[in-house]
């Protein structure tokens, strides 16, 4: 089976900065200002740009470990 591009598609990899996950700014909820009483700023958390980088928990390989071995033991109970 021949298809035009994929052998080209599956020899380029994955992309080399695929660049960083952005979520909307919870402290001025994705407008880039905030306000107070003296009037309106760019909000301190995403500088004015309404996004913020998000934070992926990702469990480490220790947790992981933990959490099987904790499985088994509450199902040997």
């Amino acid at each position: 089976m021949n298809i035009p591009g994929y052998d080209a598609w599956r020899l380029r990899g994955p992309d080399e900065n695929a660049g960083p996950i952005m979520e909307a700014c919870e402290t001025c909820s994705g407008t880039g200002i905030c306000g107070d009483a003296d009037g309106e700023f760019n909000c301190v958390e995403c500088a004015g740009a309404g996004e913020v980088e998000t934070i992926l928990d990702e469990p480490d390989g220790d947790y992981e470990f933990e959490r099987r071995r904790d499985a088994q033991m509450e199902g040997a109970k």
